[in-house]
């Protein structure tokens, strides 16, 4: 996404090869470059993140990415979810982890997260669970 948005800036701003058609035909109706619409509008989610998502977190969005695990396809991270995300997880920064793994969708979902916390508790991946501090939950 970061490179397609580049491309779409960069279009918008007046950069492209065929001249005759001028600037304006990027920008008509839009008064915003389009990163800065997708950075309001638009959220990603992937059930298999692989590491250069993980990597270009920032670039994508941090606040906008959102992890799932599309259980119970085989394609997804299921039965190994907890050791899947302790290897694309260890060495993220934890509050890039837990918006991407949860708060971003519960924010974009309006997620009542007290009375997740019961759930959350039960089933959910620990901090020391996923960046190894101790032993794996």
């Amino acid at each position: 996404m970061p490179d397609i948005l580049s491309r779409m800036d960069a279009k918008w701003e007046g950069d492209h090869s065929i001249r005759k058609f001028g600037p304006k035909t990027f920008r008509d109706g839009m008064s915003m470059k389009p990163s800065d619409y997708y950075r309001r509008n638009v959220w990603m989610a992937s059930s298999v993140m692989g590491d250069i998502k993980v990597s270009r977190r920032h670039e994508i969005g941090v606040d906008r990415l959102m992890w799932g695990h599309d259980y119970p396809h085989p394609e997804g991270t299921w039965p190994h979810t907890r050791e899947w995300l302790r290897n694309r997880f260890g060495d993220v920064p934890e509050a890039d982890t837990r918006r991407i793994l949860g708060l971003n969708a519960a924010e974009l979902y309006g997620f009542d997260l007290e009375k997740l916390a019961p759930v959350v508790e039960r089933i959910g991946m620990t901090v020391e669970g996923v960046h190894g501090k101790g032993a794996a939950a």
